[in-house]
């Protein structure tokens, strides 16, 4: 195994990230690691989405100006949340379905990318299998929450079921594509299990940020820095949260506001909060797929 793969930016980043927060779980009380978690999902989490028109004038040639485009970007989040939170079922599924691509296609592609049309669903699978875990191990919440959003009941059955299916799909798609990530292999395995043994020492909320900040925003920041402007230094990484820092400020304030109107409604607070992940997921998605292209 090439050393690169151990020694990469993102790979210390991920385990010393994680490793500090689970610590930092066992020393601080409780409401101290969820305002860390919530911090890093509210910043280095919606900045990560926040330059997608940058993303899109990179790979696409457009003749409409960067505010006409601010503004089209804008309205179909906006219509995709309010069709999201019209059906706050269809919002949670959603957001599951297209994250667990988003975050299967970053994690595979961190240290190589593979031209092949099978991967996808490897792709799909491996996001699928990180909420199975994270699900599975948070049972009792997760059914919680689902509860309250779509008053279905989902025993542990499901999510067992939902964690078997999810682990022998990425397992056989691995097997099938063994000769394109064999390199890397072994780090996704290892990088795996200590996921799993974080999920595990770990409550929901902080498991959550840390895959999603720790492992995926802030990986994904570096090599959007990168794309953009050639390099992930640290005068780039500034011009890169210079130029997304007028869509997290709308995104904060629209959550502000959202949240003073709905705060005496648990219910609604989670399907709002569901339906506004979904809605800046879906263009996300798409938008990042497009720059992963081998």
């Amino acid at each position: 195994m090439n050393s690169y793969y151990f020694n990469h930016i993102s790979s210390l980043l991920i385990i010393l990230g994680t490793l500090f927060c689970v610590i930092l779980n066992y020393t601080v009380s409780e409401s101290y690691t969820d305002i860390l978690s919530g911090f890093g999902i509210l910043t280095f989490g919606i900045v990560h989405g926040a330059n997608d028109l940058l993303l899109i004038n990179k790979t696409t040639n457009t003749t409409k100006s960067i505010l006409t485009q601010f503004f089209i970007y804008l309205t179909l989040v906006l219509l995709f949340f309010i069709f999201f939170y019209s059906i706050p079922s269809l919002a949670l599924i959603t957001f599951v379905i297209l994250s667990s691509y988003h975050f299967g296609e970053h994690q595979w592609t961190l240290f190589e990318k593979t031209n092949n049309n099978i991967i996808k669903i490897l792709y799909f699978s491996y996001g699928l299998l990180i909420f199975s875990i994270l699900f599975y191990f948070n049972f009792s919440e997760v059914s919680f929450i689902i509860k309250d959003i779509t008053d279905q009941s989902l025993d542990l059955t499901f999510f067992e079921n939902l964690l078997i299916y999810s682990s022998l799909t990425t397992l056989i798609i691995s097997i099938m594509l063994f000769k394109h990530l064999k390199n890397q292999l072994l780090i996704q395995i290892l990088l795996l299990i200590f996921f799993v043994v974080t999920v595990y020492f770990t409550d929901l909320l902080l498991s959550f940020a840390i895959y999603f900040v720790l492992w995926h925003s802030l990986p994904s920041i570096l090599e959007q820095s990168k794309f953009l402007f050639g390099s992930s230094q640290r005068t780039h990484l500034k011009i890169y949260l210079k130029k997304a820092s007028l869509y997290w400020i709308l995104s904060i304030l629209g959550l502000t506001v959202t949240y003073y109107i709905f705060k005496d409604s648990q219910s609604q607070l989670l399907s709002i909060f569901f339906s506004f992940l979904a809605a800046i997921t879906f263009p996300h998605t798409f938008v990042i797929s497009k720059i992963k292209k081998p």
